[in-house]
C-alpha cells in the first residue's frame, strides 16, 4: 500500500523520546503525523483535517493542556477521534473531558501498546464508517432533489404544450392574414413610395420563419422533457450546422454583451436528436458567455467541429475566467455549481453529459484558471449509405 493512501493519526508530546516511541510502534500500521506543540498541532491540523482520523495528545504539555488542545481541535477537525495519554494525577481533568464529550477515550501511562492499537483502529474505522454514512446521506438527498426536479419538469413539460400549441396556430394564421396586407401595401407602395414600408415588409417573412421555428423548437423541447420524464427514447439525427446556427440564435440574449462568437465547420450529420443537441450546445455557450464576467478583457467564444471516419468533434472554447484544477472533476455532478446563489441550478453541465452519454458520445473539460475553457463533445456521425 502506498504510504499516502494509509489511515492518518495525529500525535502530540512535547517529549521527543515519546514522539520517536509512537512511530516506532505504529508506523508500520498508521500514517504518523507527529507534533511537539499544541500551536504546531493547530497549525497542521487547519492543513489536514480532512486527513486525520484519529488525534492523541499528551495531557500535560507546557502553555496548553492535552484536554484545551483537543477541545480547539473538535472545531478545527469535528470528524477525527480524539484521545488523551495522561498520568494518574491528572485524571479528574480526563474524566471530566469525557463527560463533556471532548474525549473518547484516555490511556494512562505507560500505555499498552496492544490496548493503544486497538483504539486506534477502533477510532479510524469508526470515523471512515461516519463518512461514509455522511455521503451516502448526501447522495440520498441529491437523488431526492432530483426525482423532485424530475417531477417538475414532466409538470413544466404539460403547461408548455398548450401555449405552443396557441402559438404555432397564431404563427399560421398570422401568416395567412400578412400576406393579404402585404398585397394591399404593395399596390400602394407602386403608387406611394415608402423604402421604410418596404423594408418591414421584406423582413416580416424571416421574423415569422423565426417564430415558427422558435415555436417548433418549444414544442420540441416540451415533448423532450416529457420524454425524459418518463425515460422515453427520441433518439433522432440531427444537422451540426443547423443545430449550431440555431443555438446562437437562441444565446445572442446572452452573448451580446459579453463577447463575440464565431462557427467555423462544414455540414454534417450526427446520432443526436436537434432539441437535445441544441440544450447541450445552448448550455455550454450560455456558460461560456457567462464566465467572461470580471476578466476585463474582449469575450470571445469559438464553436467549431470536424468530421473523422466515426465521429464528430464538437468543441466550445471561450477565454473567460477558466476552472481551477480542484473544481473541473466536480463540474459535471448534478447541483455543483460555480455560480452565485441565484445564478446557476448546478444541473446544466450534468444534463449535458447525460444527454451525450445516453447518444453513445462522450465529454471532455480542459480548462486552465484565468485564460479560459474548452468543452469538447464526441458525437457519433451519420453514416451514408
Amino acid at each position: 500500500m502506498n504510504p499516502s493512501d494509509l489511515p492518518a493519526v495525529l500525535y502530540v508530546d512535547d517529549d521527543a523520546l515519546n514522539l520517536r516511541v509512537f512511530e516506532a510502534n505504529f508506523g508500520s500500521k498508521f500514517r504518523i503525523f507527529r507534533c511537539s506543540t499544541p500551536a504546531e498541532a493547530l497549525t497542521l491540523l487547519e492543513q489536514k483535517r480532512n486527513e486525520i482520523g484519529v488525534i492523541l495528545s499528551d495531557q500535560r504539555m507546557p502553555q496548553m493542556t492535552g484536554v484545551e488542545l483537543l477541545e480547539r481541535a473538535r472545531t478545527l477537525a469535528p470528524d477525527a477521534k480524539r484521545m488523551l495519554v495522561t498520568a494518574y494525577s491528572d485524571m479528574q481533568a480526563v474524566i471530566d473531558a469525557v463527560n463533556r464529550g471532548q474525549v473518547s477515550r484516555y490511556f494512562v501511562k505507560p500505555w499498552d501498546r496492544a490496548e493503544v492499537l486497538a483504539a486506534l483502529e477502533d477510532g479510524l474505522k469508526i470515523a471512515r464508517l461516519e463518512l461514509r454514512i455522511r455521503e451516502v446521506e448526501g447522495r440520498m438527498m441529491k437523488a431526492e432533489r432530483l426525482a423532485t426536479l424530475g417531477q417538475v419538469t414532466a409538470g413544466i413539460a404539460h403547461e408548455l404544450m398548450g401555449p405552443v400549441g396557441y402559438l404555432s396556430q397564431n404563427v399560421s394564421s398570422l401568416r395567412r392574414d400578412l400576406e393579404c396586407v402585404v398585397q394591399y401595401a404593395s399596390k400602394h407602395l407602386a403608387t406611394d413610395a415608402s423604402p421604410e414600408v418596404a423594408s418591414v415588409l421584406e423582413d416580416l417573412p424571416s421574423l415569422l420563419q423565426d417564430l415558427a421555428t422558435g415555436a417548433d423548437h418549444l414544442r420540441g423541447v416540451a415533448l423532450g422533457l416529457r420524454a425524459q420524464a418518463r425515460g422515453e427514447d427520441m433518439e433522432v439525427s440531427a444537422d451540426v450546422a443547423e443545430v449550431v446556427s440555431f443555438a446562437v440564435k437562441l444565446a445572442r440574449a446572452e452573448v451580446r454583451d459579453r463577447a463575440r462568437i464565431t462557427t467555423m465547420g462544414e455540414p454534417v450529420k450526427v446520432s443526436f436528436g436537434p432539441v437535445k443537441l441544441t440544450q447541450v450546445l445552448l448550455n455550454l455557450i450560455v456558460n461560456a458567455a457567462q464566465a467572461m464576467e470580471g476578466t476585463g478583457r474582449p469575450g470571445r467564444i469559438e464553436v467549431r467541429w470536424t468530421s473523422r471516419e466515426q465521429n464528430v468533434l464538437l468543441t466550445v472554447a471561450d477565454n473567460g475566467c477558466g476552472i481551477s484544477q480542484e473544481l473541473q472533476e466536480k463540474v459535471f455532478q448534478p447541483l455543483f455549481t460555480t455560480k452565485p446563489v441565484g445564478i446557476g441550478t448546478g444541473l446544466g453541465l450534468s444534463i449535458c453529459k447525460e444527454l451525450v452519454t445516453q447518444a453513445g458520445g462522450g465529454v471532455r473539460l480542459s480548462s486552465k484558471q484565468g485564460e479560459g475553457t474548452e468543452v469538447e463533445l464526441t458525437l457519433q456521425r451519420v453514416q451514408l449509405p
